[in-house]
């Protein structure tokens, strides 16, 4: 083990002064998921047999997000769902040190567990939505040590960074969109594409913030928060991923979410996007045996999605 430990620490030396020169796994032509945690911690009611449940409501699903609050291993669940149930696993984790503590190198020991312990072909995030947590500066400065440690540990994860872009709108207190930067513009943010094997782009629609973001749900193509971040992220040669979406009329009307998936799905599929996957949460909820608190039927809703996830492609 100590000799192991060794090799992967010379790799990592050899990363950083090379530029981050890795081999990077391919992203499927299209995988569509759903995802159900209450929080970010392992095992939080976020089991496979919940995913399984959504799969006879949704479809096949491919993709299952699990979240680490603290620098946890994936559990025993989210492995043996990865390798016996095709649920290709995407993990999301917080180490037990700050932004500029990981990118000194001292969390290097929990990243390298963590991606080693990863399947071939996974997924991982390290501070998915950062912009909470944390400045652009610190966010890529320790992303970048964070994605050089996992690659020399694990070359068959794809490391990949996500943001929180539904909360990039006018007149929100992230933004300022002057060129002046500061943390408050989206260039501020992005790990640049030598470091990050695709970019996540989280977008969320909720009728109570109609006049900040599109008066109905649309395609995510119609989205000026999607749009922003896609003109920022596009020219930069790597796959793109929707990796929480959710669509909620939370003011009772209760239209059909379905017009908005079929008119993403089209968007999606044309605009280099490979992940998709639907956070079902509370009012984002789609499809599973039991209704959370403010989930409601939407039998078209589910249908749309249910095409999506047959259109998937390995």
């Amino acid at each position: 083990m100590r000799h192991r430990m060794l090799v992967i620490a010379a790799c990592v030396v050899l990363l950083v002064a090379s530029g981050s020169t890795v081999a990077r796994a391919a992203l499927p032509t299209l995988a569509v998921g759903a995802t159900t945690s209450a929080s970010d911690t392992v095992g939080s009611g976020n089991t496979c047999a919940g995913f399984l449940d959504e799969r006879t409501h949704l479809g096949y699903l491919g993709i299952r997000r699990v979240f680490a609050s603290a620098g946890q291993l994936p559990n025993a669940d989210a492995l043996s769902c990865h390798n016996s149930q095709g649920a290709a696993l995407w993990y999301s984790f917080k180490t037990s040190c700050t932004p500029t503590a990981v990118a000194a190198g001292s969390c290097d020991t929990e990243i390298q567990n963590i991606a080693t312990a990863m399947p071939a072909g996974s997924y991982l995030t390290y501070n998915h939505e950062p912009e909470n947590d944390m400045t652009g500066v610190q966010f890529v400065a320790a992303f970048q040590r964070v994605y050089t440690v996992a690659k020399a540990a694990n070359p068959a994860v794809n490391v990949i960074p996500i943001y929180m872009s539904y909360q990039w709108r006018s007149g929100s207190t992230k933004v300022t969109n002057n060129g002046t930067g500061g943390d408050y513009e989206v260039q501020d943010w992005i790990v640049p594409a030598a470091y990050a094997d695709a970019y996540g782009l989280d977008l969320y629609w909720q009728a109570s913030t109609r006049g900040s973001e599109p008066d109905d749900p649309v395609s995510v193509g119609s989205d000026p928060r999607m749009i922003r971040w896609y003109n920022a992220v596009s020219g930069l040669g790597k796959p793109l991923t929707l990796p929480e979406w959710g669509i909620d009329d939370d003011q009772g009307v209760r239209n059909s979410r379905g017009p908005a998936i079929r008119a993403s799905r089209t968007w999606l599929t044309t605009h280099n996007f490979h992940i998709v996957s639907y956070w079902q949460l509370d009012n984002w909820y789609l499809g599973a045996t039991a209704f959370p608190a403010g989930g409601y039927a939407d039998p078209d809703g589910v249908a749309a999605y249910q095409e999506l996830v047959a259109a998937a492609v390995p």
